[in-house]
């Protein structure tokens, strides 16, 4: 696959290739089970967010991924608090199609709530969603995606870079992330059980890896 370019960083279409890319690349996770309208308001709170790192990866047929994330993640999280109204109607009918989903979205309201109260880290950026396309997988857009989003978080003033995932299950992605240089610092359990490893890279410590696998 060739021709890949970099997306305009701004503006309703890159947040439309952003929501078409997670739900497809996502179907049966929380924030897509929520519907479009929930996605394109967490991605705009990401995209308004003065520290916020929002990048597509495009080719001949439009765009095949994305990366989003942000500097001080405290502060993010205080923000998208702020907007709890907005975010919450953008939800509705995707509680309303499964009632039981308002559970899951107010524990993820009090997990936000607990990082906005952390102290600020202005120096750590937080990779909080990186998506491509399954047609898209193999050709390295996921790679160039995480680079470019550390030279981003480098240039706003990062110092690291940090990122969950999920630790059973996951191998690939995993993999993928060590191999990019990424160090595991803890296993923690989260809501229900889940188990999520937490990830850090000291921004300059990147490996170049054209296709992890």
């Amino acid at each position: 696959m060739s021709g890949f370019s970099a997306a305009p960083e701004r503006g309703p279409a890159i947040l439309d290739d952003v929501v078409a890319v997670h739900l497809e690349a996502f179907p049966g996770f929380f924030m897509a089970q929520l519907g479009p309208r929930f996605l394109r308001e967490y991605y705009r709170c990401v995209e308004e967010y003065p520290q916020g790192i929002l990048l597509a990866e495009m080719n001949e047929q439009g765009c095949v991924g994305f990366v989003a994330g942000f500097i001080n993640p405290s502060e993010f999280y205080r923000n998208l608090r702020n907007r709890r109204i907005r975010l919450a109607l953008a939800a509705g009918a995707g509680i309303a199609a499964r009632p039981q989903r308002l559970i899951t979205m107010f524990a993820n309201y009090r997990r936000a709530g607990h990082t906005a109260r952390q102290v600020p880290a202005p120096d750590t950026a937080e990779l909080s969603s990186l998506a491509v396309l399954p047609s898209a997988a193999g050709h390295g857009a996921g790679t160039r995606l995480v680079q470019r989003f550390i030279a981003a978080a480098k240039t706003m003033g990062a110092a690291q870079v940090a990122l969950t995932t999920d630790t059973n299950g996951n191998d690939a992605v995993n993999r993928f992330y060590r191999k990019l240089g990424f160090a595991c610092v803890r296993t923690f359990k989260a809501r229900r059980g889940r188990l999520l490893n937490e990830y850090v890279l000291e921004i300059g410590k990147a490996r170049s890896c054209a296709n992890p696998s």
